[in-house]
């Protein structure tokens, strides 16, 4: 059983009230009252005294009935199974300054391409686009058949495409909901792969809310090892070394990752985290299946029940209109 309009099941309180209001102004219109209720004691009560309240009965299961009707019950009849021939994807890579990072081999931005180039090489049927983001976002690569031109844009990326150091999540999912929202009704995902959290721009939880509404699923990735990578600088001879803050190494900030799984679990998608090379190409493989389960998703088929509802409480009124107008007119 599925309701429909749940968010009206407040309509139930005020038809309580109706029947508390008519059971008290009944108990105080019980009858006259007699000194002595001797004389009566041996009257035997008609079958219309005793069924007096059935007319207001019958009217307050009829208002029973209609707020139910209007809640709209569902019966679970079955599951459908939907086939589509492809998907919108909407990469939003992340090309912030933590990203030469090498914990990832040789370092992040380097793997993430490749696996990314990857990626697109074996989507098929879908339209896939390019999103990237820094202290800023623009659309990198717009929705495309043509992988083998997008997979080789995605190679030549750098942290000096977007020229802009910083991690705007944010920013980079709205530009990806505007792109996708050019194709209402169609199944739109988003791919958000990150090593940072956000520091710039729109707030990211803000952002999945316009995803939600317009129905777009976000799959999402931490890039990077837990505890942070290492940050390395360069000496006046050009000699790499930690980059020490306070007496210590100092390492790039994390993923956020309850931040992650936050955006993600609103859309109905999933949070990843890759820490080195061989994970992240293990999870785009395991995204790249469930966008193709995605064109194979089984949709539940449920039938209306409201109209029985709304059928009993016409009943309820038309039994207690005749009721009320004929047989036990005198006691109404």
């Amino acid at each position: 059983m599925k309701w429909a309009n749940l968010q009206l099941a407040w309509l139930a309180l005020p038809v309580l009230a109706v029947v508390v209001l008519v059971v008290r102004e009944r108990l105080r219109r019980r009858g006259i009252t007699f000194g002595n209720l001797a004389p009566f004691a041996a009257a035997r009560r008609s079958l219309a005294v005793r069924l007096r309240y059935l007319p207001v009965s019958l009217r307050i299961l009829a208002l029973a009935l209609i707020t139910v009707a209007v809640i709209r019950p569902q019966a679970l009849m079955g599951e459908e199974e939907v086939k589509l021939r492809g998907v919108n994807i909407m990469l939003v890579v992340d090309l912030s300054g933590s990203m030469v990072a090498e914990d990832l081999k040789p370092d992040r931005i380097t793997a993430e391409k490749k696996v990314l180039a990857d990626f697109v090489s074996r989507t098929q049927q879908d339209q896939v686009g390019v999103v990237v983001f820094g202290a800023k976002s623009f659309t990198q690569s717009p929705l495309t058949l043509d992988h083998e031109v997008l997979a080789s844009a995605i190679r030549e990326m750098d942290l000096n495409t977007v020229d802009a150091d910083g991690t705007a999540i944010g920013d980079g999912v709205l530009t990806a909901v505007n792109r996708l929202s050019e194709f209402p009704g169609k199944t739109n995902v988003i791919v958000l792969s990150t090593d940072g959290t956000n520091n710039r721009g729109e707030d990211p939880l803000k952002a999945v809310e316009i995803a939600s509404l317009r129905k777009i699923r976000i799959y999402a990735i931490g890039i990077g090892a837990k505890g942070g990578a290492p940050i390395y600088t360069k000496d006046q001879f050009g000699v790499k070394r930690p980059y020490i803050v306070d007496g210590k190494p100092a390492n790039w900030e994390e993923p956020n990752d309850k931040l992650m799984e936050q955006m993600a679990a609103k859309t109905g998608g999933e949070y990843f985290r890759a820490t080195d090379e061989k994970t992240l190409g293990e999870v785009y493989a395991r995204i790249g299946k469930l966008i193709k389960d995605e064109k194979k998703r089984k949709d539940p088929h449920y039938r209306e029940l409201f109209y029985l509802f709304l059928g009993g409480a016409v009943l309820a009124l038309v039994l207690e209109s005749l009721l009320a107008a004929t047989w036990l007119r005198s006691l109404t």
